[in-house]
């Protein structure tokens, strides 16, 4: 795969700035998918930079009773913590500039029924653009087949074509500010 390709996309969509009204809609969508509503573990993330705000999502399903993990980069893998508050206080931010759980409890990535992944850029293959570290990749590689991958960003992120390599894992579900949970039509079981 041509890393121009990837580099360009990147550069091109850079300039695309955080929308609260966008936020709101993807957590509703969120909150209107079936999935959701059954998920025991889902494993959220933290906005960083230009990305959807899905904190409103996240704490009405821990308010139902769901454990809620969040991802911890531990040297080149990722590493899943459940967390008991979704309060600002129970935050930190890590080297990288990403808030993380100041106290967390270690779970297998097995064990997660939702994962909500960020990303730069989608398709409505699954293909995914992520910031470039493989971490996503490497984590998604291990979750269990059960898991449901859900791509989650702001419509103008939407793209034609994400350039994909080998190891890149196709996301199954992609939700945006414009449109509904919907299947990726380029998902495989595994990649």
């Amino acid at each position: 795969m041509n890393p121009e390709l990837k580099s360009n996309l990147r550069r091109q969509l850079k300039g695309i700035t955080p929308n609260s009204a966008a936020s709101a809609r993807i957590c509703q969508h969120l909150l209107q998918w079936p999935q959701w509503n059954k998920a025991g573990v889902i494993l959220g993330f933290m906005a960083l930079g230009s990305e959807p705000d899905i904190l409103p999502a996240l704490r009405q399903a821990f308010e139902r009773g769901a454990k809620i993990a969040f991802p911890i980069v531990d040297g080149n893998a990722i590493r899943v913590g459940v967390v008991t508050s979704l309060s600002d206080e129970h935050f930190t931010v890590d080297l990288m500039g990403v808030k993380i759980p100041s106290a967390w409890t270690p779970i297998d990535a097995d064990t997660i029924d939702v994962v909500l992944v960020p990303g730069i850029a989608f398709d409505k293959e699954g293909g995914r653009l992520g910031r470039g570290g493989g971490y996503y990749d490497r984590f998604l590689a291990r979750i269990g087949a059960g898991a449901q991958t859900v791509g989650v960003t702001d419509a103008r992120r939407i793209v034609q074509s994400v350039p994909m390599e080998p190891h890149d894992c196709r996301i199954k579900w992609l939700v945006s500010d414009a449109d509904h949970v919907t299947e990726s039509s380029g998902y495989k079981t595994g990649h």
